[in-house]
């Protein structure tokens, strides 16, 4: 009975917290679940950033990979359709240089943590069922028109990330493959102008 009362006596002595207890209570608490999210928030930015790129270096390398698998895919189509030796040549060429590009930008993705798509872009599949519909001369000049298209893009986005980037390996593999797809470029371009 001793205990009843004394837990009695302690619970209507407690003072009632005031109107400023509570607000400061309420913002104490809502500072640290806010400290909280920001640290949470850092913490993800950090992790989703372990690869020391920049967003436009992860978007160059993603789209350079998604650009070269589709590379391969419509020169392969040419070396089986094409009608000339030499747009049969080039499309040889672009599958064997564009086959080794693919080869050192999956690498240094990896090296990187960026995660490459194994699918083709659906604008380059659309590219891809068009071209499979001609045949013979028709065939090689749109093929070629394609080509020129391509490496045009290609070529910009290359030389742009070659200047901006701070990445070195990033760098180095953009100035390593300019010449390349800029040799590309211009057979294409010479031998469409015929």
């Amino acid at each position: 009975m001793a205990l009843m009362t004394l837990t009695n006596i302690i619970k209507t002595t407690k003072p009632k917290p005031s109107m400023k207890t509570l607000s400061i209570t309420l913002f104490s608490t809502a500072s640290l679940a806010m400290c909280g999210l920001l640290f949470l928030g850092s913490q993800s930015r950090a992790e989703d950033n372990k690869s020391g790129l920049t967003s436009d270096e992860v978007t160059f390398i993603k789209h350079a990979a998604a650009d070269g698998l589709a590379e391969v895919k419509i020169a392969g189509l040419a070396v089986r359709k094409a009608e000339s030796a030499d747009v049969k040549a080039l499309a040889e060429t672009l599958v064997t240089d564009h086959t080794k590009v693919n080869e050192e930008l999956t690498l240094l993705a990896t090296n990187k943590s960026v995660d490459l798509s194994a699918v083709i872009d659906p604008k380059d599949a659309g590219i891809f069922q068009k071209l499979e519909k001609y045949s013979g001369a028709e065939f090689d000049k749109a093929y070629l028109s394609e080509v020129v298209s391509s490496h045009k893009k290609c070529l910009g986005i290359f030389e742009e990330i070659s200047k901006e980037s701070k990445n070195a390996e990033v760098k180095a593999f953009a100035d390593k493959f300019i010449p390349t797809l800029k040799a590309h470029h211009d057979k294409a371009k010479e031998m469409h102008s015929k």
